[in-house]
């Protein structure tokens, strides 16, 4: 009998340069329950106390796994100024995301976190593809193996060949590809990152500041950067949106598909770990730059060949993640 494959698979590096486990946070938006149905349905999976904060949010303490943060997911419910706020929100519930944000895990916790999309299926959770206006987002933090590491770098390398593939793979419900969260990385720094090998963060975040000038982009690195550069960052970037700074990776582009049974934690796990294997081959990393200075240098070129190429290549060098 073949052993049962897990449902996460190990990413190609497991631990970080200081030899500790790399542990990955999720955050997963749905409409339907509300912030205290859900927080309800976390304490009964996972244990703990569930604390309501009144604003729209609940924290569920002490669970197996941590503190679990659930959220009506805007900025203006945080605001205490704003008369009938609160009503306004309840009115917009369906189209503002509930967001369950957990806190860094291992891989075995989110294989048994992973188990409350049943739950959050039983009692009404809706993903992107339930409406039209409906364009929620699962977001993945992998912790990086260490800022100045050659896989971090070749990583972003590595993101910034596969997006449009990506993109095709994951099929993003039209109303995010509206929504201006999970932007395109621009061309520019897309070429910059094919055409040159950098050696640290630091000179790759300053060829970065030229092309990029929001959080909302389909991986976000600013978290990254600013951890990584704290002085640097505050000098290169005057970004109007609130960067905590994480020593990982922000993965966005991924929809929520929560209401689909089967469907879970693991189809965006595995489309980020597509990133990783290729950036752990030296050979098929040094053949998509390759092909992408040919791509970048053709006229007319549409972007469904280079979707083509980047997909021949992953078959001829036996590195497609969900095979």
């Amino acid at each position: 009998m073949d052993p049962i494959k897990p449902t996460f698979p190990a990413l190609p590096f497991e631990q970080t340069a200081g030899g500790d486990e790399r542990l990955c946070g999720i955050e997963i938006e749905f409409a339907g329950p509300t912030e205290l149905e859900t927080g309800t349905l976390i304490a009964k999976s996972f244990g703990g106390t569930v604390d309501d904060g009144g604003d729209h949010s609940v924290t569920v303490r002490d669970t197996r796994f941590g503190d679990i943060e659930v959220e009506l997911d805007i900025t203006l419910r945080k605001r205490k100024d704003l008369p009938f706020l609160q009503e306004s929100l309840d009115a917009m519930r369906g189209l503002i995301p509930v967001e369950v944000v957990t806190p860094p895990l291992s891989r075995a916790q989110l294989e048994e976190f992973n188990t409350i999309c049943a739950g959050l299926r039983r009692i009404g959770a809706m993903g992107s593809r339930s409406g039209v206006l409906l364009g929620f987002g699962v977001h993945v933090n992998p912790e990086v193996v260490a800022p100045d590491h050659r896989f971090t770098l070749d990583t972003i390398t590595a993101y910034a060949m596969l997006e449009p593939w990506l993109r095709d793979h994951e099929q993003v419900d039209t109303t995010r590809r509206m929504m201006p969260f999970i932007g395109a990385w621009p061309k520019g720094l897309i070429s910059d990152l094919a055409n040159t090998s950098y050696d640290s963060l630091a000179d790759l975040m300053r060829m970065a500041r030229q092309h990029i000038t929001s959080r909302n982009l389909s991986l976000d690195l600013l978290p990254l950067f600013k951890h990584a550069e704290p002085d640097l960052f505050d000098t290169l970037f005057d970004i109007d949106d609130k960067t905590a700074a994480r020593p990982t990776f922000h993965f966005r582009l991924p929809d929520s598909r929560i209401d689909e049974p089967d469907w879970s934690l693991r189809q965006p796990w595995q489309l980020w770990r597509q990133v990783e294997v290729v950036a752990a081959n030296d050979t098929l990393l040094a053949a998509l730059r390759d092909a992408w200075k040919t791509h970048d240098a053709a006229w007319f070129e549409r972007r469904s060949v280079w979707v083509k190429t980047i997909d021949t290549l992953l078959l001829d060098h036996d590195a497609r993640a969900d095979l």
